[in-house]
């Protein structure tokens, strides 16, 4: 099983990495540069809300403060963005700590609606901040071009920056998912009183989780900006929804569901918006609503539910087929 799941993750990152030689068309790689940023915006938010249960209605302000932190220090202070990036992960990881002590006394609904309230606090201070560009953003400069610059005239190094990106959040998911991280934060997802009783430190592995969270969508932050050369209020700390809907539609709680719910959502908006939104009706938003209405009635656990179940159907099929064979030579 291991060898194969190993041999199934060369076949997966080598598809990614032939992909741009054959595709080029500027358009097709804009769509998988989001698919990545969105994968692991997604995988960010799966880790706390999808395995240890806590559902944040506000991951996107670990999103916005990796993204301003990073801009601030380069169009202010002359930072270069790969430091910028790191001084995002840090003040990302730090507001995490904070955000987390208060607001992990609450339970359930009581903590989406304290994480909800906290990105519009955030929201708000950045869009009256006039250092940090106020509600009008911040511009990026075009200076330098070049991988020391995290800036491109082209579209393929954003590519496999992206990709590098999301390989590296579904590997950190990959590791907790087969870790005693994992295990103890799916206890906690269940049960967490009894997980407590268990001996498990609850405070401390919802800390964890969100702290993997918000290093992973503060990653995201700094390469979004530098993909758009511009960032605002609106751009970076209102996308906590659709964040979430890439995981729930793909598969809360599983390792690829982020990466298929991406796959699937980026392109059918992309697609809806271009030929429909012309219309002036919002007809790209009503089929892109009515897509994810479907999915959420039909099957909660998403596509990557459906592909458990196809699975578990299949060997159940194969093994009553089996039995049949057995007996009817049994009986011959």
């Amino acid at each position: 099983m291991q060898k194969r799941i190993f041999i199934g993750w060369i076949i997966f990152i080598g598809l990614l990495l032939i992909f741009p030689v054959f595709v080029k068309a500027p358009y097709i790689l804009h769509i998988a540069i989001m698919i990545f940023i969105y994968t692991t915006l997604g995988v960010s938010w799966n880790i706390l809300s999808g395995f240890a249960g806590q559902i944040s209605l506000g991951q996107s302000v670990f999103l916005g403060v990796g993204g301003y932190t990073t801009a601030i220090l380069l169009v202010k202070f002359g930072i270069n963005p790969w430091i910028g990036m790191f001084a995002g992960i840090t003040a990302s990881i730090a507001l995490s700590w904070i955000i987390g002590v208060p607001c992990f006394r609450l339970q359930g609904r009581y903590f989406a609606i304290a994480t909800m309230a906290v990105v519009q606090i955030v929201y708000l201070v950045i869009a009256r901040w006039e250092f940090a560009g106020g509600a009008r953003g911040i511009y990026y400069p075009l200076r330098n071009w070049g991988i020391k610059a995290f800036t491109f005239r082209e579209k393929m190094p954003y590519y496999f920056i992206a990709m590098a990106m999301m390989l590296i959040a579904m590997g950190v998911i990959y590791y907790i998912e087969y870790s005693h991280i994992g295990y103890y934060l799916k206890t906690i997802r269940e049960n967490t009183d009894a997980a407590a009783a268990m001996g498990i430190n609850v405070p401390k592995y919802k800390m964890i989780a969100m702290m993997f969270s918000a290093f992973l969508a503060a990653i995201s932050g700094t390469l979004y900006g530098q993909y758009l050369l511009f960032i605002d209020p609106d751009t970076m700390f209102l996308l906590s929804v659709p964040i979430m809907l890439v995981t729930i539609i793909g598969g809360i709680g599983s390792v690829f569901g982020p990466l298929i719910g991406a796959g699937v959502l980026i392109p059918v908006q992309e697609i809806a918006r271009i030929y429909l939104s012309g219309s002036g009706r919002a007809i790209d938003q009503l089929l892109y609503g009515s897509l994810i209405v479907i999915v959420v009635i039909f099957q909660p656990r998403g596509i990557m539910g459906m592909v458990d179940l196809l699975i578990y159907k299949f060997k159940k099929r194969k093994k009553d087929s089996r039995g049949k064979i057995k007996s009817n030579v049994l009986l011959m």
